[in-house]
């Protein structure tokens, strides 16, 4: 990735340049990915996220109260580019819950008590395969449990299933509409491992809409959306047989909106900051607050020099 002498964002391939290099530096904060990095970038994220649960979403969308939970994650990702079309990633989270209420699931994980545990490894491959006149990187992702984690329980840290994404990121400059803004989205369709013979896949849409106010500070505004392929309603009664995978099962579907700023004293490194809820949704926990932090460190393994190119 070569960019010389370029000072400015006001041109539609200076946005789509200055994308390139921010979404490998600030990996969880882009979370589309329609712009990949040049051969030869490296870039780690170290993010901490807050998650408070006030509240359950019914089979109808209605809110009830089945007791709170707590979120605390510890998230490390890492991406790498061998070629100038081609980017690897890999993120693991460390996951802190705790619930408190008066309808605890069976177990010790709805006990009260902080409960933690490494979680789910996904690993990633995304291939650039347009830059103009739109940005398109079509990806395959793969997700493991690396624990044995529990998985029936308000406070479960995750599903503890294995699954296949296949996607594609989508990105546009706005530069000669809007200077120094870009829109891009992802999206992508998770085939997820069936429990008792029942299918419950879902796909995941994602919208971000972005500014760069300066050389060092950019603001987004995000939407979050999931779709449910089959799954079943919860809550459910424990007569039920499938009750003990009732919370693997959920139909879970949701909308959640979101802001963010970032921060980047120097090219290579950025400070950033995120916030969402959730405005609707079905058979899952409501997000009353979610607050992410995090700090991206990136930089070219390749001699060549890649010139800041933002304003």
């Amino acid at each position: 990735m070569n960019v010389q002498g370029v000072r400015s964002l006001r041109s539609v391939g200076l946005v789509s340049a200055a994308l390139a290099v921010v979404c490998l530096f600030a990996v969880p904060c882009t979370f589309a990915q329609a712009w990949l990095p040049g051969k030869g970038t490296f870039g780690m994220s170290l993010m901490y996220s807050d998650e408070l649960n006030l509240y359950h979403y019914l089979p109808n969308g209605e809110e009830a109260d089945a007791g709170h939970t707590r979120s605390d994650t510890v998230g490390l990702s890492l991406g790498f580019s061998p070629t100038d079309r081609l980017l690897l990633t890999a993120s693991i989270p460390y996951v802190m819950t705790r619930y408190w209420g008066d309808r605890p699931h069976p177990g010790e994980i709805d006990n009260g008590d902080e409960h933690g545990s490494w979680t789910d490894l996904r690993v990633s491959a995304h291939y650039q395969l347009l830059r103009e006149p739109f940005a398109l990187a079509p990806y395959i992702a793969f997700v493991t449990p690396v624990t044995d984690y529990p998985t029936l329980g308000h406070a479960a840290p995750g599903r503890g299933l294995n699954e296949t994404w296949l996607g594609f990121g989508i990105g546009k400059s706005l530069a000669q509409w809007i200077p120094r803004t870009y829109v891009q989205g992802r999206y992508n369709y998770a085939f997820v491992e069936e429990i008792a013979d029942v299918a419950h896949d879902h796909s995941n849409v994602d919208l971000e809409i972005g500014y760069f106010i300066n050389r060092q500070w950019a603001v987004r505004a995000l939407c979050f959306m999931r779709f449910a392929h089959g799954g079943v309603d919860v809550p459910m009664r424990p007569s039920n047989p499938l009750y003990p995978y009732h919370d693997q099962l959920a139909a879970t579907s949701y909308t959640n909106l979101g802001l963010g700023a970032s921060y980047s004293p120097m090219q290579n490194l950025s400070f950033y900051l995120t916030g969402l809820q959730s405005v609707r949704g079905k058979n899952g926990h409501k997000v009353d607050q979610s607050l992410t932090f995090g700090m991206s460190y990136g930089f070219s393994t390749l001699r060549e020099r890649v010139e800041d190119i933002r304003p």
